[in-house]
């Protein structure tokens, strides 16, 4: 995508992701989404610091020098391939949302819709539950030269689509490969995890079924303008969500990418166990990284900082296998699938003038 120089003042720098705004739309732009997207430095140190003591923490407790003896005898080329498969894993996450938005009449260039994917993982990883996600429906509405504004519906409806096909892709291959890795030997709260997420999927398919039906009862139940936007507002969210319904090939399409976005997440499991040293089946290798993406669905930290490490040492403690060291398998993992790619997407965010909008001073 040619990268055309705004000709307004002030120059704000989207260049990518928002394309050119239109000045006229500058002045609505919501306050708080722009003290969401700045780049605090507070939040920066605050999460380095968290993660210093996360790895301290683990090299400790999984015993020390022996993790660094580990890590010194990494293999690299195996590191190399671990990284390219976990980066592939987000350019097919643009594509399978660029997708959905087309579904819902929204045609968008793949760069623009994975830039501002990309940006709104960096904002998530700042704060905790997901605050990207509020960063891309904020950017979407500003329409942009070559565009219109994407309605934060539209934008909504899709981004729920993106977060039930990957539960169901999770679910899936977590409950699969940890069915041939270990059967019946899984803990109760392992059990309990996968519950909640197929739980999660049948509720939210019951929804969808029922969902005109009841908004069509609430419209009735008070004649007052405020509830019946509201009602508004839900019913398009729903009519995103079925549409992908109605096309059965475009729906096995993205599931086949949303399977293949999480495999990405067992293969670099699997990879960064052989670059340590370790033997181990790539059915047992997925069932670990599979089940941790589980508890990872809700973060409660910024980017699952210690969250997603304890629940990583205690599945790798619990297959018991031979010769893994588990504070070098979790560092290493991490450093690939966090702070590499914390760095990455910190960088187009800032290439591609997201993080810039939070310096904006709304009017």
């Amino acid at each position: 995508m040619g990268l055309r120089p705004s000709t307004s003042a002030p120059t704000v720098g989207i260049v990518t992701v928002t394309e050119e705004i239109v000045p006229s739309q500058e002045a609505a732009f919501d306050g708080r989404l722009a003290r969401l997207l700045r780049l605090d430095q507070r939040r920066i140190l605050l999460l380095i610091g968290l993660g210093i003591v996360t790895m301290t923490l683990l090299i400790v407790f999984s015993g020390g020098q022996e993790v660094l003896t580990a890590l010194a005898g990494v293999d690299w080329r195996l590191i190399a391939v671990a990284l390219v498969i976990h980066y592939s894993g987000f350019a097919v996450r643009g594509l399978r949302w660029q997708q959905l938005l087309a579904l819902i009449g929204h045609p968008l260039r793949w760069t623009t819709v994975t830039a501002l994917l990309l940006s709104g993982w960096f904002v998530s990883a700042l704060l905790p539950l997901r605050a990207g996600e509020i960063v891309r429906v904020g950017v979407l509405r500003l329409p942009a030269r070559g565009r219109s504004a994407v309605p934060v519906a539209d934008s909504l409806g899709s981004l729920v689509l993106e977060r039930t096909l990957d539960l169901l892709a999770i679910v899936l291959l977590g409950l699969g490969f940890g069915y041939v890795a270990v059967r019946a030997q899984l803990p109760t709260w392992v059990l309990a995890a996968y519950g909640v997420g197929l739980l999660g999927l049948v509720v939210a398919g019951g929804t969808l079924l029922i969902a005109p039906a009841l908004l069509e009862r609430l419209r009735r139940w008070l004649n007052y303008p405020l509830w019946h936007k509201a009602l508004d507002f839900a019913a398009q969210v729903v009519t995103s969500l079925r549409a992908l319904a109605r096309q059965p090939w475009l729906a096995l399409l993205v599931l086949v990418e949303s399977l293949y976005i999480w495999l990405c997440d067992a293969l670099l499991m699997w990879l960064v166990l052989a670059s340590l040293g370790a033997v181990v089946p790539l059915v047992s290798a997925a069932f670990v990284a599979l089940t941790v993406d589980v508890f990872a669905t809700v973060p409660l930290t910024p980017g699952g900082v210690g969250q997603i490490e304890t629940v990583n040492a205690a599945l790798l403690t619990l297959l018991q296998i031979t010769g893994v060291n588990v504070g070098a398998t979790v560092l290493v993992n991490r450093v690939i699938s966090y702070w590499s790619f914390l760095l990455f997407t910190g960088i187009v965010t800032v290439v591609t003038g997201v993080g810039q909008l939070g310096n904006r001073q709304p009017s």
